[in-house]
């Protein structure tokens, strides 16, 4: 079985998402990544929309791989999306899920914000094929911001 190995990145300065089929170049040393390169659409000094392949700074972006599974909608999944508990019907109606990687059980695992009554809620990404990505970590913060409280 091959896995498909794939990025997006969170521009910081611009507060922009970048699509995985614009992550173009990731350059890496011993200490990890050291810069991105990607096929965007950036103002320059004056101002002016300027396409073309550009460098991102690793302290400028979030990177997040994709999880290798797809939502209900068929959107792949990636670090940082954010899911609602799939327990509704067991009184978990605020509860939120956001994938993350576990370096620990070298997995992508969710993390939870609010409180679920369903044990191991966390530990593992269940069957996604009924979930839907209601959004992410930097495009969406307000959906975690008052579970986190």
């Amino acid at each position: 079985m091959q896995r498909s190995i794939k990025f997006r990145a969170w521009d910081k300065k611009q507060e922009v998402m970048i699509p995985n089929d614009q992550v173009m170049h990731l350059e890496f040393n011993k200490e990890g990544i050291v810069w991105l390169g990607c096929w965007v659409v950036v103002a320059d000094s004056q101002g002016n929309p300027e396409q073309g392949l550009h460098q991102i700074e690793k302290e400028d972006l979030e990177l997040m791989q994709f999880t290798g599974l797809k939502d209900k909608n068929g959107r792949e999944i990636y670090e940082g999306d954010i899911f609602d508990c799939i327990y509704h019907f067991d009184g978990c109606k605020k509860h939120k899920l956001e994938v993350v990687y576990s370096d620990e059980g070298a997995r992508f695992q969710m993390k939870s914000y609010g409180k679920c009554h369903q044990p191991n809620v966390e530990k593992y990404i269940w069957d996604m094929t009924r979930q839907e990505i209601i959004g992410n970590v930097y495009e969406n913060p307000e959906l975690l911001r008052e579970l986190s409280k």
